[in-house]
């Protein structure tokens, strides 16, 4: 690289992320907002708003690349990108002959345990939401009935503004990385990007009591995001088996402590704690592989499915147990555990196609406009909230205390609804009003047994059975035990939907047989009240997931449609039935239910905000047992997942770009076909090379005028300068660092490789006894500081002990960032003139591409194989170039192909154009490897790699 030339000149990037490594950075990166927001608000409020709310800034097709402006470019750098492979250098190798190559006994076991330990974590966080939320809920109730309005709503929004600032207060003040639901930054990780104390054993903790608080306060959330978080967490802390935090490592499980291994068992946390949060385990393996996971194997495939099926069965044994333990059930029973269970079988038909199809509709547009919602919630709080912590926390308290308020208001707005509660088999049924008819399929079928209706303001008289007993009047319709008499009794609507957990509304929704439990003005008015309250609640600063608020949204929107549906039925009923089988199923009562299609539509809304299919489809017939209605339920989902891809992105990927982290998704998107292009046109050259034997001084130089975190490795040949490897910007350090400690212990002597030390004079060649003499004179001088090669671990302290590797970090850093008069003064003057041997260290498998590969290719290699450098080389296996993650972000490729366009005079060229003749020039075959000259010290060559 010459000397008055940067090295990549399309836009300057950040220091290296673990030289500055301070509070900021990770702040900046938890709540981008934060550094610049002081930007925003010396701005005028009316131009933050006409920026953050500008057309098209989030609405774009998924067919369309996100355009980042230039200081979201520069937000770009703040991330590090991390391999998922080890660098196979020779050192690696002989650590990795040393290691079990057929052992997978102890594989196994870390994935049961993960399995395990996270299915203990799920039922513990649960027991804690519904313990908070009976408490809350229970008292609440109680003082409707026997108080007033005033004193119900003024214990309600105590208790949730105690909740909510407890839940808030422990994630702004203890640990960041807790806000939200944990799910895009676990993607991100997943992806190839490192994100600071994303898996910190504080962040874990104050997950699980952020989120328990946060769920118990009646807030729009659900708690199944953050369980997909703490089960990646769970799964990364026993694979490694240390926590830098409290300052201690164990010394099994060793051999997972790489990259890869990590990555597999955080892929398998996630698929855990989807199968805890849905007790779905077949949808938790559904989700890792089409959601998270970016490298695949059919024996991991196994593996996960084996630590999802333990989580689900902990889970249960667990529920089982404390049924058992507080005399509710027996043990070893999980008839009760299917999350919203049907109830009532109903029968399919072809007909039901059609309101399916249009529930798939209704909520892909509903999708769309909740996810611009979010997206510019999440814009206007990065820019006005995130640069004071107090703003953080007082957020989600204001907005805790104006929805509970809505919640206890707003059903005043609807009357007392009258229903009929009978008895039938020794079970009680509410809303039929003739059983008889019913089961004869003269009209709707039988209702199941009532839920928590709660009674709001109602009230009702204890009413004498013909037994003798009492139906009692408590605050809900729910009587303790079946009776041979009916009663009439009183319900609120809305308050039956406001006044519950999530979950527990959603049993109502999809709950069968209860046709007009719920009439349009109620659904109507609970989603709106929901939609607005869970686009605000979700990205605040506490811990809390969207998977319950997506599912309650669909289901009100299903339900609304299957009682259109119901309503349609009643009036033309006898057309319906003329199309239907004679018999049992003449009655188009027998598969028209709001419940059913309220099922339909929580699949369909979650499928238009997370774009997820196979996954989704699994999971919904496994929370609600009902494989009767999986034809609908994926008709609502492709019609969702089509109109949703129309307008925005993905929720979880949108927030990424909100982020500004350099997502790579799963196919490059471009307007023109990127096999036309070769990957040429993205890479960055000329590139910072390095030989195999180097001066000190010289890696010195480049660690301190670069902060590229890869550097390829070549040699002198016939053809020129050729490449044979890459070595890590890590793996200097440690070795700098290394040659320092070892020239001090002896004295500032140099020792050659008589104890097994590599040496430069033995690569250097002997072609004559002139020439020999004289390199071996110069060699004198030049000998390698180290006596031996450094180990695999000792390459890796960070990753391999990382306790230790925490507190010399500061010293290896020293190493690059010193100026050259600081070494000549702290240092010996022989250090500098040393010669290193690198060929140890040089990842000989780094993969390279030819510069004429296609950039479509290139860009599926990179993602699958989960790189973090990509070298281009030339026919000759010269380098011309390096290709990282963020040269083939979405607005790369664009840039890429607008340089092709310009390039030709037509499209009908784009296939006949020498491409190469754009490339950047070839590096010359006579042409050295990089040396610090002059200038070449104060050039700005920072990139984050």
């Amino acid at each position: 690289m010459s000397a008055s030339q940067p090295a990549f000149t399309d836009y300057i990037e950040f220091e290296h992320s673990e030289n500055s490594g301070n509070d900021s950075d990770e702040e900046t990166l938890l709540f981008p907002g934060g550094v610049h927001s002081q930007q925003h608000e010396e701005r005028s409020f009316f131009g933050l708003l006409t920026d953050i709310w500008r057309p098209g800034a989030d609405a774009e097709s998924s067919r369309v690349n996100h355009s980042f402006s230039t200081e979201e470019k520069r937000k770009l750098n703040l991330y590090e990108s991390i391999d998922y492979f080890a660098p196979n250098s020779a050192v690696y190798r002989r650590w990795l002959a040393r290691q079990p190559h057929r052992r997978a006994w102890d594989r196994w076991l870390m994935m049961g345990s993960i399995g395990v330990t996270t299915g203990l974590v799920a039922y513990s966080l649960y027991v804690v939401i519904n313990a908070l939320a009976e408490f809350k809920y229970g008292i609440t109730r109680w003082l409707l009935l026997h108080t007033n309005l005033f004193v119900a709503w003024l214990f309600n929004t105590t208790v949730s503004l105690a909740l909510v600032g407890g839940s808030s207060a422990l994630v702004v003040g203890w640990a960041p990385a807790a806000v939200s639901s944990g799910v895009p930054e676990v993607m991100a990780y997943l992806n190839g990007i490192l994100l600071p104390k994303v898996f910190n054993i504080f962040t874990v903790v104050v997950k699980f009591a952020s989120c328990a608080l946060a769920v118990a306060s009646g807030l729009p959330v659900g708690p199944e995001g953050p369980m997909i978080h703490i089960g990646a967490a769970l799964g990364a802390a026993l694979s490694q088996g240390h926590s830098t935090t409290l300052g201690f490592s164990t010394k099994i499980f060793r051999r997972f402590r790489n990259p890869k291994d990590k990555r597999d068992f955080v892929t398998a946390g996630v698929a855990v704690g989807v199968a805890t949060a849905f007790n779905a385990p077949i949808g938790g393996l559904l989700f890792a592989f089409e959601e998270v996971a970016s490298f695949w194997q059919h024996s991991l495939g196994w593996q996960i499915f084996f630590a999802c099926m333990c989580a689900t069965l902990t889970l249960n044994l667990s529920r089982s147990a404390g049924k058992a333990l507080f005399h509710s059930g027996s043990f070893g029973w999980f008839n009760q555990d299917v999350v919203f269970e049907a109830g009532v079988e109903i029968s399919a038909h072809i007909l039901a196609i059609v309101p399916a199809a249009v529930v798939g509709l209704l909520c892909g547009v509903l999708g769309i406009g909740f996810t611009l919602l979010n997206l510019k919630i999440a814009r206007f709080r990065d820019a006005t909230l995130s640069r004071y912590k107090w703003r953080r926390c007082i957020e989600p308290c204001v907005l805790v205390v104006v929805y509970v308020t809505g919640t206890m208001l707003l059903p005043r707005m609807f009357p007392c609804t009258p229903t009929r509660c009978v008895t039938y088999q020794n079970q009680v049924y509410c809303g039929i009003q003739n059983v008889t008819a019913a089961l004869n399929g003269t009209g709707p079928p039988t209702d199941t047994p009532p839920l928590q209706l709660p009674l709001y303001t109602c009230s009702t008289g204890p009413v004498m059975a013909d037994n003798g007993t009492w139906i009692p009047s408590t605050g809900t319709i729910t009587p303790d035990s079946p009776t041979n008499a009916s009663a009439v009794v009183f319900y609120n609507e809305l308050a039956t939907l406001m006044l519950n957990t999530g979950d527990e509304t959603i049993k109502h929704l999809v709950s069968r047989g209860a046709h007009r439990r719920f009439s349009y003005q109620s659904l109507m008015v609970m989603l709106a009240w929901y939609f607005l309250g869970a686009a605000v609640a979700a990205g605040s600063a506490i811990s809390s997931g969207l998977f319950v608020p997506m599912l309650m949204m669909g289901a009100i929107l299903g339900r609304i449609v299957g009682l259109a549906t119901t309503d349609i039925a009643d009036k033309y009923g006898q057309l319906l039935s003329s199309w239907t089988m004679a018999g049992a199923l003449s009655n188009p009562w027998s598969w028209i239910d709001p419940g059913a299609f309220a099922l339909v539509g929580a699949g369909a809304f979650m499928s238009s905000v997370t774009r997820l299919t196979i996954a989704l489809a699994v999971i919904m017939v496994e929370i609600s047992d009902d494989v009767h209605m999986l034809l609908p339920v994926l008709v609502a989902i492709m019609v969702a997942k089509w109109v949703a891809d129309a307008a925005t992105h993905s929720l979880y990927h949108a927030l990424l770009e909100v982020k500004c982290a350099p997502f790579l998704v799963h196919e490059p998107v471009s307007k023109f076909s990127l096999e036309l292009l070769p990957v040429s046109t993205v890479m960055r050259s000329p590139v910072v090379t390095l030989e195999l034997h180097m001066k000190v001084a010289d890696i010195q130089a480049v660690l301190r005028d670069t902060s590229h975190n890869g550097y390829p490795v070549v040699r002198d040949s016939s053809a020129g300068q050729i490449c044979l490897g890459l070595v890590t910007r890590g793996h200097l350090l440690a070795l700098l660092q290394q040659l320092i400690d070892g020239y001090n212990s002896h004295g500032g002597t140099s020792r050659g490789a008589a104890n097994g030390g590599s040496s430069a004079a033995a690569a250097a060649p002997h072609d004559g006894d002139a020439g020999a003499q004289a390199q071996r004179r110069q060699q004198q001088h030049q000998q390698p500081l180290l006596a031996r090669q450094l180990s695999w671990s000792e390459l890796n302290r960070k990753m391999m002990e990382p306790v230790e590797a925490s507190r010399a970090a500061p010293e290896q850093q020293m190493v690059a960032i010193q100026n050259a008069a600081d070494w000549e003064i702290d240092l010996a003057p022989g250090l500098l003139s040393q010669v290193v041997d690198l060929s140890p260290y040089v990842n000989s498998s780094a993969l390279k591409v030819q510069e004429t590969m296609s950039l479509q290719r290139a860009y599926i290699l990179f993602r699958n194989m989960g790189l973090r450098h990509l070298v281009v080389v030339d026919e000759h296996n010269r380098v011309r170039g390096i290709v990282t993650r963020k040269d083939l972000l979405g607005f790369k490729l664009d840039e890429a192909v607008g340089r092709a366009l310009r390039r030709v005079e037509s499209a009908q060229q784009l296939g006949q154009a020498n491409w190469l003749s754009s490339s950047p020039p070839a590096t010359p075959p006579n042409r050295s490897a990089w040396r610090p000259q002059g200038a070449a010290f104060a050039m700005p060559l920072p990139a984050v790699r």
